[in-house]
């Protein structure tokens, strides 16, 4: 704070009233002339004392003002720049995330001739907006361009995620419209940001894929209420912005289905978490689901997203009028040590009378922080690690590191549908350096089989981390 600015109109103030007072003085003198010597001396000295209380009212304010600290900016910094008002009535926040990974295949039994590919890809480039508008509206825009740096020549280079409206104003419920995650599936759920592992479990990726199943991004409509150790939350969602109709104008509805979840945390306490949840959804095929007709089509990768984009179970396009699927989650949290599993099943109900379909798959992982922190917990989701000392060579921290293993598995074959069957293990090394960039190493061993083909291999796939 600049002392002399202060000092300049205090000096210039009070020497104005003490000038007043010299002149209230002299030109009252006169005109207590006639007046006994006594009355004119105290009608003076009333003046005086009355310019000295405002001076010293003027005194006062003048170190209110100087005690005052100065006005805050309203912009702030979470990870990002953000805008918000004193009151909290609005606000707006840039956010976004990058996420480059590295992956290196050793393809050592199994029959398929396919050439897995060793390389680098940037698996997410999202920037975005998100605020509140009026206390009660949240807003959410954010898009993809991951795709963007493959090939300019390609389509589809912007992908829109989230691009909703949330009304809050009603007591511990949240009511949204537009693109936004069906409440399917405690994996699904979890950012990228906030997963243990590079990539979702091979059951969570196949009954939840925005374009060809039943969940992740999808255009709708839901409600959720949050108590203080549960949620609940149901919407109706149609398909995900990027599925087209089918140009040829055959069988261009786009599907649509009923989503919900339901949550349970009896206990909910820092660094001590028991989580119990359900989830589920029935859905119409409608006409088109990303590859046009009337179908659904389940999939997974090898849990390995970097550069190569085979997949080893695959039930290819299913004609189907309507398709069900539903999963059990458990989840907690002991100081450093968390575990997490989920069982999922998918059916398929096919058209021309043809027998419903019934595919299942699930996972268990085990992670432990090295250096003591806990995963974090709120309203119905985990997520990462925050660390007691980011890494700085400044001040000695070392970040945050933990370990963690995974077994992940998933049947796609039902009668004479062979979409194959999968089993993964996955070991992870985390390094979270500060509470926004985080490294990390994956080695996943897989073993498929498919109509006869089989695979056998591993992967080491490294990604770099950064949020906002």
């Amino acid at each position: 704070m600049n002392t002399e600015n202060l000092k300049t109109p205090k000096t210039f103030k009070s020497a104005l009233f003490l000038s007043t007072a010299l002149i209230g003085a002299v030109l009252t003198g006169p005109a207590l002339a006639g007046q006994p010597v006594e009355a004119r001396v105290q009608k003076l000295e009333a003046t005086i004392l009355e310019l000295q209380r405002e001076l010293d009212a003027v005194k006062k304010d003048q170190a209110a003002a100087a005690a005052k600290p100065a006005a805050e900016s309203p912009v702030v910094f979470k990870g990002g720049p953000a805008i918000e008002a004193a009151d909290g009535s609005w606000a707006f926040k840039v956010r976004g995330r990058i996420e480059a990974d590295a992956a290196f295949y050793d393809k050592s039994g199994g029959n398929n001739p396919v050439d897995l590919n060793d390389g680098t890809e940037l698996r997410r480039a999202r920037i975005g907006v998100d605020g509140k508008i009026y206390n009660d509206w949240l807003y959410r825009l954010e898009a993809d361009f991951g795709k963007a740096s493959r090939n300019d020549n390609t389509s589809n280079e912007v992908d829109v995620k989230d691009a909703y409206i949330a009304f809050t104003g009603i007591e511990n419920t949240r009511i949204t419209v537009g693109q936004h995650k069906t409440p399917n599936s405690l994996e699904q759920l979890t950012s990228s940001t906030d997963l243990v592992f590079t990539e979702r479990p091979l059951a969570v990726e196949a009954f939840n894929h925005r374009l060809t199943a039943g969940g992740d991004f999808k255009a709708g409509v839901s409600a959720g209420y949050t108590g203080e150790n549960y949620t609940l939350t149901t919407g109706i969602f149609g398909s995900n912005f990027a599925a087209n109709s089918d140009p040829a104008g055959a069988a261009n509805d786009e599907g649509w289905g009923v989503h919900g979840r339901a949550t349970w945390a009896p206990i909910q306490d820092k660094g001590k978490v028991l989580h119990l949840g359900a989830s589920g959804y029935w859905r119409d095929a409608g006409g088109q689901n990303g590859f046009g007709g009337t179908s659904v089509r389940f999939r997974s990768g090898p849990e390995v997203s970097a550069v190569d984009g085979t997949r080893f179970v695959d039930t290819g396009n299913i004609a189907a009028d309507t398709y069900t699927s539903y999963g059990a989650e458990l989840g907690g949290v002991w100081g450093p040590f968390h575990a997490q599993a989920e069982y999922l099943v998918a059916s398929v109900e096919r058209t021309a009378g043809l027998s419903s379909l019934d595919f299942d798959g699930g996972y268990v992982q085990l992670g432990y922080v090295l250096t003591g922190e806990s995963r974090n917990y709120k309203n119905g989701l985990f997520s990462r690690v925050k660390p007691a000392n980011p890494f700085s060579l400044k001040t000695g921290g070392a970040g945050a590191w933990e370990i963690a293993g995974r077994f992940s598995t998933i049947d796609l074959n039902d009668g004479a549908l062979l979409g194959g069957s999968q089993d993964n293990y996955t070991g992870a090394l985390n390094w979270y350096i500060n509470e926004y960039l985080r490294v990390g190493v994956n080695y996943v061993n897989f073993d498929a089989e498919r109509a006869g083909v089989t695979t056998k291999g591993s992967a080491v796939v490294t990604r770099v981390g950064v949020n906002w």
